[in-house]
This record gives C-alpha cells, sequence and structure tokens, in this order.
C-alpha cells in the first residue's frame, strides 16, 4: 500500500510538473507584455536582445559627390514627414547619396520587424551555398521532429520561403492568445512552433504567416548549429563592416531569436542588405550569397495563387522578399516591416532607399500599402 501511494504521489508531482510547463509556456506571453508594453520600434530597450557584432571594423558608406546637395520637392517632402518617418536614406553605385532623420539620430537603433524576415532567407541562401541545406525543395521534417507527423511531412523549405505553407498561423488574429501575441511575447519560439499544424495543401495558395519565418529560423539555428545573432554576425555584419553592433530580439527566455521580426539596426546598416541585394550577393568583390539564390528571392512565386485576388497568381512576393510593382512599370525587390521599415532594391537605377519610420498601419492595396509608391518616387526625384 506504502508503495503504491509513494507511485500515486510521484504520478501526481510528474503531472503538477508537466502541467506548469506547459501553462508557463502557454501563457507567459501575457506576463511578458505586461512587463514590455505594445510593441514598438524601439523594442530592444525593454526586451531579451542578443548583440549582432561588426567585428570592430566599421567602414562608413562612402558619399558621393551630391551628397545631400539635393532637396526633395516638397510634395515629396511633405508626404515623408506625413508618414512619420525618422529616417530617409538614398544610395547609388555604392555610394551614400541623401539622408536625412526626423526626432532619430543617424547612430540610433530602430526595429525592423518583418523586414528581418529578408534576412532569415539570406541565411537560408547561404546554408543551400554551404550545402547544409541540400535545396529549397527539401522537407522541413529532415530538420524539425514536429514536422515528421502527419500532413506537415509535406511541408517543403521553400513553402515556408514563400509564404505558402498551409500551416494553421494566423497573421490577422490579433488575439491575447493567438499564435502572433505568442511569437511576439512568449517565452519559446520552439514550443509556439511546435503548436502548429496543417489547415490546407502547402505549395498552392500565398498567405502570410510570421510563423513560416519562424520556422525557417529554427532550422537555420539547427543546421548551422550557431544562434541567428552569431550567423547573422558572422556572414553579413562584418564583411560587411557594419557602422555599429546590431541588435536582435529573443524570446521571454532568451532561448531563440525571434526570426520573424525583431533585427535592430542604424538605417545606413539597413542599407547593406539592400546593396548585397544589389550586387547579387556579392559585397566589395566577397560572395556571401549565390547569385541563384538571390535571383530566385526577389522573383514573384507567379505558380502560387492569391485567394484574396480571385486566385490570380502571385505577382508580389519571392522567398521572403516583397516586389513591389510601380506604376511606372519598375519591379522593385523590398524589405518590408510593420510600421514602415522599407529597404528597397531598384536595379534600373543601380540604387537603394530605406524609409524608417512609425507610419499608421492601414489596410494596403493589393498587398502593398499606399506609401511604398511616395517613398519611390521620393528616392527616385534625387536619383541622377
Amino acid at each position: 500500500m506504502k508503495l503504491l501511494r509513494n507511485t500515486l504521489l510521484i504520478i501526481a508531482v510528474l503531472a503538477l510538473t508537466g502541467y506548469a510547463a506547459t501553462y508557463t509556456n502557454r501563457f507567459s506571453h501575457l506576463r511578458n507584455f505586461v512587463s514590455w508594453g505594445p510593441h514598438t520600434i524601439y523594442d530592444f530597450r525593454t526586451h531579451p536582445t542578443r548583440v549582432v557584432e561588426n567585428g570592430n571594423a566599421p567602414q562608413p558608406w562612402p558619399l558621393d559627390s551630391s551628397y545631400n546637395k539635393q532637396e526633395l520637392p516638397k510634395a515629396l517632402l511633405d508626404s515623408i514627414e506625413k508618414q512619420k518617418t525618422i529616417a530617409f536614406l538614398v544610395f547609388q553605385d555604392g555610394k551614400l547619396r541623401y539622408e536625412r532623420y526626423w526626432n532619430h539620430g543617424k547612430d540610433s537603433l530602430s526595429g525592423s520587424f518583418s523586414a528581418a524576415k529578408s534576412i532569415i532567407s539570406l541565411l537560408v541562401g547561404a546554408a543551400i551555398d554551404e550545402g547544409k541545406i541540400k535545396s529549397v525543395e527539401q522537407p522541413v521534417a529532415d530538420f524539425l521532429d514536429h514536422f515528421k507527423e502527419g500532413d506537415l511531412k509535406k511541408v517543403r523549405l521553400r513553402d515556408l520561403l514563400t509564404m505558402s505553407s498551409g500551416l494553421s498561423w494566423k497573421e490577422s488574429d490579433k488575439g491575447y492568445f493567438s499564435l502572433n501575441a505568442a511569437g511576439y511575447y512568449g517565452d519559446d519560439e520552439a514550443y509556439m512552433v511546435d503548436q502548429l499544424t496543417v489547415k490546407e495543401a502547402p505549395g498552392k495558395n500565398w498567405e502570410y504567416r510570421s510563423g513560416d519565418t519562424q520556422v525557417l529560423g529554427l532550422v537555420v539555428e539547427k543546421v548551422f548549429g550557431k544562434s541567428i545573432s552569431e550567423l547573422v554576425s558572422e556572414r553579413f555584419a562584418r564583411p560587411m563592416h557594419f557602422e555599429q553592433d546590431a541588435l536582435w530580439l529573443l524570446d521571454g527566455a532568451s532561448k531563440h531569436e525571434k526570426a520573424f521580426c525583431c533585427f535592430n539596426a542604424i538605417a545606413r546598416d539597413y542599407g547593406r542588405f539592400g546593396q548585397l541585394v544589389l550586387n547579387k550577393g556579392v559585397w566589395n568583390g566577397q560572395r556571401l550569397v549565390s547569385e541563384a539564390y538571390i535571383n530566385q528571392a526577389i522573383t514573384p512565386a507567379s505558380y502560387l495563387h492569391d485567394p484574396t485576388d480571385g486566385g490570380k497568381p502571385v505577382d508580389y512576393y519571392g522567398f521572403q522578399y516583397w516586389i513591389v510593382n510601380h506604376p511606372n512599370g519598375m519591379k522593385v525587390p523590398q524589405m518590408n516591416g510593420l510600421f514602415g521599415q522599407y529597404v528597397y532594391i531598384i536595379p534600373e537605377k543601380n540604387a537603394v532607399i530605406v524609409r524608417l519610420g512609425n507610419s499608421t498601419v492601414v489596410k494596403p492595396v493589393h498587398h502593398y500599402q499606399p506609401e511604398n509608391f511616395a517613398f519611390i518616387d521620393a528616392g527616385l526625384a534625387l536619383l541622377k
């Protein structure tokens, strides 16, 4: 009888311990929300972070001979200021041509939100280049145990890169108990990913999901055996000679980077990622990502269908890069983050435009914030 009581006690303790762990993971985002507050581009001041190191070898951008000698047309300047812009920079031919800041210093960090997704894509490209990933056709189940179950086995890296995974993440769900809330405020990104299920066949329909990028982040961590911050330091920040160290936000327990968002850097260093893509993966003669991967990343996944647009082919999204179809006919690859964190790549002008700020969230038109066109037009007005 005593043995039976002891056995039951042990079982009860283990059950309660398991419940406590589950409870902690499930509701930690509520505690962290109270502590950290609503999300802003300055969340690196309150959230756990990991340093993205520049290697103490900064190289300031060379200045164009016309640096800050041009004025923006008043209508465009008014539009930029109205949208609560904090930084607007224009680069051409590898030189800084224009920069202006509003209540924000040139050495001040600010958050990327989803513009960070494009950096995760570049890390996937680097992993493929190094043979750590065979190809984008590889199933996620080769890397993460959770995806070895049921229909999850059908999800490929390509499906995550193109936002066509069919997973249960609902980006529009802003509830306190949504995966969105758990992803941004929770204690464990891996636990959050393990809650994902399949709601439709992958590789057919486009639907924006931050969860897709978080899965990619865990894959990248797994194949390299390093944190995302370490990888970005080694493969981008140091070889591209960032002017300052950057920061990446971590989950509440400091286990994983929030891969779907949360890179923080100065405006000039955001421009380096645009220049890298403009250079087809080369920085100062050093190959960082293959040209073949870059070309795929900035080419629309037109084999996918957009259910919100009558099932038309997708003409605006590649591998975690947006493609803005400008009215003048240009197709502009773009890093895109909440509140208007934008890096535009303009091959026709050999140029990059960076805009950071606090724009009010408005309903997009064909998945673009209407402000995009004003920012691109402002940049074009400053280019030769």
